[in-house]
């Protein structure tokens, strides 16, 4: 007596991405580095600023003027700071995706202030208590109402994020031109 044996056949077809997908390749090392840009730089940008301030106070220069000069300081070299920080994350890191570059300049910026605001939790911020006095008390006299606070609060954290964001761009590497362009 023969056995049967029922063989079924199947067919498998399995479609291909034409690319081989691989995910984005975010380079953490060219995100600390960027968030110790963002920290050297505000280091040495509020240490500008608070010795202008004080050759200022020196000077009999009024005490609101002092605040805000102190508060536009504070600002700007925070943005600059977010800036070079998002340039050298994807210099780097030779992040060549548009996309992969702008995730690295938002890594930053968020390392960056969570690592700020950690520092300013520990103590270390104290340093430069006088100085977050002086801008603190300038804020409250350019918005005295908290809602007028809240929101330029707000608009200083996305002001802040569009820095780090326009850095990384910039300093993202543009595969496509230099890989057609001659030595």
């Amino acid at each position: 007596m023969a056995v049967e044996h029922n063989v079924v056949e199947r067919e498998v077809i399995l479609e291909r991405p034409l690319a081989r997908f691989e995910g984005m390749k975010v380079s953490w090392g060219g995100v600390w580095a960027g968030a110790l840009v963002v920290l050297g730089a505000l280091l040495v940008l509020t240490s500008l600023g608070l010795a202008i301030g004080v050759s200022a106070g020196t000077r009999n220069v009024s005490q609101s003027a002092l605040g805000t000069g102190a508060a536009i300081w504070s600002s700007l070299s925070l943005l600059i700071a977010l800036f070079l920080g998002g340039v050298a994350a994807t210099r780097l890191s030779m992040v060549w995706d548009r996309v992969t570059g702008l995730l690295q300049g938002m890594l930053v910026w968020v390392t960056s202030l969570v690592i700020v605001l950690y520092l300013n939790a520990m103590g270390v911020g104290l340093i430069f208590g006088s100085a977050l006095g002086i801008v603190t008390r300038a804020a409250a006299q350019l918005a005295p109402e908290p809602s007028a606070s809240a929101w330029i609060g707000f608009g200083a954290v996305v002001l802040s994020l569009l820095a780090a964001l326009a850095g990384s761009s910039l300093g993202q590497r543009r595969a496509a031109q230099r890989a057609g362009a001659a030595p």
